[in-house]
């Protein structure tokens, strides 16, 4: 229930312009918590980013809920400031706060942060400074503690600025580490130690070789040798939703409800395919029952998720909606799926652009990556998108795969005008078609996938690649292309896959106002250190050796991956997980989903 808001004690460092923006943005919202702190567990939910974007996190909001659940436990919200917060607080002198009592984040017996992006990192350790809290272990400060997607991949790049790292979904961790810190307190992290999902960053210590490369992590005496990543193993009758609603999102006011969990494409480049198995679809009543309340009080509603095209149900949702006259909105899309009916519903349920991602153009590094679709399927479709109605239609490519020939890159702009060619064709009876986004960014290889082992292009290498296919679709009507940055590509290669040491990189950055490339250049200068950062991405790694998220048990059969590596080499394609319900052992994720199947092998 909301309650009303408590002001901030004098002294507690808010500035009154920062005041008068958390009031603004709470009298825009419905559905936050303010509670009296009292003797409560009081925690500090940041998120390193902006508000709109925070806000449109289900992930973030979903803990937000669980937390503030639980009567013993007040949680409230932080988030990264914008430039003119910034320099407010900055010429003020004033402490970063939480947004429902005003009080600093120093204030707090914890601070979770929910990471996403790697290039967030910096924002997270700026927030630390600007909320007046001490390095991790510092006496004193609070708790520090992180979750989400780029620290359950990789949690050693922050693992010597956080107490805790927690590993997997809210759902299965959040229970357990709340009674323990609610029974023992949060003073000494390594009470948490063997908790489901919980890496006490201290009972570690890494080892490296004369070259300075990884050579394990050891555990102290009492700690586990890995933590195991943990994800919801109820049943998805209770879907992620938008819980507190405000028009300040990247989604405007939509209404976002997840579809389900996990991909079982099986792309091999893809983190969100391996980091959220087993595949897990919200029930269809329950989906209904969700999108059904949204459209009600909202109107619109955005369906989310790692494979919403795939969700059985999909169809039979987007039909009532469109009934009940609301609108939707899909996070993906799949060439291979399209049909005139789906089409049809997406039209007359607001959608004007068709948004998919066939990442590789030549057939051939599409079998490396694992997508089995012919250049003719995907014409054909871009056919019938334009045949349908007059949609636009935005394409994501990588360049810098593995394996990756120039031929490869010169085939985006090739499919694209082949695509264009379709969709103006079909659409010739009704005399207008749409238009074609093209959107290319660099490949990064992500822990725990097929490509983990893989290198990273290289800066010079991605913008070569890119003027290729900038020449190649130069002057072509209805075509845009956007590119991304190949320098910023590198700097999350490198925390992607680097180790505790590349700690220091995220330092340099947050104390250069996020300048990731001031940062890099500066960890390999003398006073750096002399560290060669693009070494660590630039290296392709040995199957078999080790790496720094080894430390991770991410549930997967020992050598799953390295035969998924192998099998990209080969172009061979690995079959889609089987439908809901039935068993399988391939990947080796054990679970009641899953487990005591009969498909053994690849």
């Amino acid at each position: 229930m909301k309650k009303k808001t408590r002001h901030a004690k004098k002294g507690h460092g808010r500035a009154s312009g920062e005041e008068s923006s958390f009031k603004a943005r709470l009298a825009g919202e419905t559905g936050y918590t303010a509670k009296p702190h009292g003797d409560r567990l009081k925690v500090a939910l940041v998120y390193p980013n902006s508000y709109q974007i925070g806000m449109s996190n289900l992930g973030f909001a979903k803990v937000y809920h669980m937390l503030n659940a639980h009567e013993q436990v007040v949680c409230e919200r932080a988030f990264m400031p914008d430039h003119e917060e910034l320099e407010r607080m900055r010429q003020g002198k004033q402490k970063l706060c939480a947004m429902e009592s005003g009080l600093p984040l120093s204030a707090f017996d914890v601070i979770a942060f929910s990471i996403t992006f790697e290039l967030d990192y910096a924002n997270a350790l700026s927030m630390l400074g600007l909320g007046g809290v001490g390095p991790a272990r510092a006496p004193g400060r609070p708790l520090l503690m992180a979750g989400g997607i780029a620290v359950t991949m990789n949690p050693e790049v922050m693992a010597g600025r956080l107490d805790l790292v927690l590993l997997g979904e809210a759902e299965g961790i959040l229970g357990p580490l709340v009674e323990r810190m609610l029974a023992q307190g949060t003073a000494d992290p390594e009470r948490f130690a063997g908790l489901p999902g919980v890496y006490v960053t201290q009972g570690y210590q890494p080892r490296y070789t004369l070259d300075g490369s990884i050579a394990g992590i050891e555990p102290r005496s009492g700690f586990p040798q890995r933590v195991s990543r943990v994800w919801d193993k109820g049943s998805m009758d209770d879907p992620n939703i938008t819980r507190i609603h405000t028009q300040d999102t990247v989604f405007g006011g939509m209404a976002l409800v997840e579809t389900g969990k996990g991909c079982g494409r099986h792309c091999r480049f893809c983190a969100a395919g391996y980091s959220y198995r087993p595949t897990r679809f919200t029930g269809e009543i329950a989906l209904t029952k969700a999108v059904d309340t949204a459209l009600e009080k909202h109107g619109r509603v955005g369906l989310v998720g790692s494979a919403v095209a795939d969700h059985p149900g999909l169809e039979a949702v987007m039909e009532r909606a469109v009934a009940m006259g609301g609108q939707l909105s899909l996070s993906s899309m799949r060439l291979d799926m399209l049909t005139e009916r789906f089409l049809d519903l997406c039209w007359r349920a607001g959608i004007k652009t068709i948004t998919v991602a066939p990442e590789a153009a030549s057939p051939r590094l599409r079998r490396i990556i694992n997508k089995e679709l012919s250049d003719e399927k995907i014409i054909m479709a871009a056919g019938l998108i334009g045949r349908v109605a007059r949609f636009n239609l935005k394409l994501y490519f990588l360049v810098g795969l593995p394996w990756e020939l120039e031929q490869d890159v010169e085939a985006i702009a090739e499919l694209t005008k082949k695509m264009r060619d379709a969709m103006v064709d079909a659409s010739k009876e009704r005399g207008t078609a749409g238009s074609i986004n093209v959107s290319v960014n660099g490949f990064v290889p992500k822990p725990w996938t097929p490509f983990q082992w893989a290198p990273f292009a290289g800066v010079k290498a991605i913008s070569d690649k890119f003027r290729i296919i900038r020449q190649g679709l130069k002057g072509q009507p209805n075509i845009t292309l956007s590119t991304g940055s190949p320098n910023l590509d590198l700097v999350q290669a490198v925390l992607s896959v680097g180790d505790r040491r590349m700690g220091e990189l995220a330092q340099a950055a947050a104390e250069r106002d996020g300048d990731w490339i001031s940062a890099l250049r500066w960890l390999r200068s003398e006073e750096g250190g002399n560290f060669p950062a693009e070494a660590v991405a630039l290296g392709a790694k040995t199957p078999g050796g080790p790496l720094p998220w080894d430390i991770v048990d991410y549930g997967l059969k020992e050598d799953y991956l390295e035969k998924e590596y192998k099998k990209a080499q080969l172009e061979t394609i690995t079959a889609n997980c089987p439908p809901p319900g039935e068993k399988c052992l391939r990947c080796g994720v054990f679970t009641g989903v899953c487990a005591d199947g009969k498909q053994e092998g690849l």
